[in-house]
């Protein structure tokens, strides 16, 4: 069992350093359908209504590092604002303040100190974007069905999305949302470019109890092209008024 492990960690290096497709080409994502329509449908309206519809209030304490890069550490704090109609995130590094709000398919931001992008990271050094934040709490009705799978053990389901676009410099066509089959929440987000390769991934590396919230605790953004990584820690968690 080792070795089968090891053999496929072995293959999926080398499709990565030859560039070979790791899905299949785009007109195969409709072959992989295992549910009905309407059970897809269900899904994704719980999955969108858990994401986006009621109220939430939180101040999360932040630490974004490159593991191997001791002296790359940022510390921070990201409020986050979830009603009905809107999601509103703020997100505090030392003298720089970025919001930014998702309202029916609209980004909206501003900042203090700097101007921003919305597909760029926080910090030049390090791989945290607005857009991944907006990414793993929030759904896209344009997302389609693309099959099941396993992230850390646990199912998911997965919805593919046909995007083509970049973020931080890296150009993409597709984003793979993996869903918990249970928790409906995103658990890994991974961005193909055009002949659905792999090239850059963000996903949660376990979860902790703040005080009655279930949060992930690591979120790891991996670059593949770059080989370069970042993490995001949560430290704390609190309800605000």
């Amino acid at each position: 069992m080792k070795l089968l492990r090891l053999t496929h960690y072995f293959l999926f290096l080398l499709a990565q350093f030859l560039g070979y497709p790791l899905y299949g080409s785009p007109e195969d994502f409709h072959k992989l359908r295992s549910l009905s329509p309407k059970k897809v449908q269900e899904f994704a309206k719980n999955v969108r209504q858990n994401l986006e519809y009621g109220n939430l209030n939180l101040r999360v304490k932040v630490k974004l590092y490159e593991p191997l890069k001791t002296d790359s550490q940022k510390s921070g704090e990201i409020f986050y604002v979830n009603s009905s109609k809107k999601q509103k995130i703020r997100a505090v590094f030392g003298d720089k303040e970025y919001k930014f709000s998702h309202h029916k398919g609209q980004v909206a931001k501003s900042s203090s100190g700097e101007n921003f992008q919305i597909n760029t990271p926080f910090f030049d050094d390090l791989l945290l974007t607005p857009q991944d934040i907006l990414l793993s709490f929030s759904w896209n009705d344009s997302y389609e069905y693309f099959g099941e799978a396993k992230v850390a053990g646990r199912p998911v389901r997965q919805f593919i999305r046909h995007e083509k676009d970049s973020i931080n410099g890296i150009q993409y066509a597709n984003i793979l949302a993996f869903v918990d089959v249970k928790y409906m929440i995103i658990l890994q987000i991974d961005f193909l470019n055009d002949v659905s390769i792999l090239v850059r991934r963000l996903s949660v590396g376990s979860f902790k109890n703040f005080d009655g919230i279930w949060m992930p605790k690591i979120v790891e953004i991996m670059d593949l092209r770059g080989r370069r990584r970042t993490k995001l820690e949560i430290l704390s968690v609190e309800i605000e008024n």
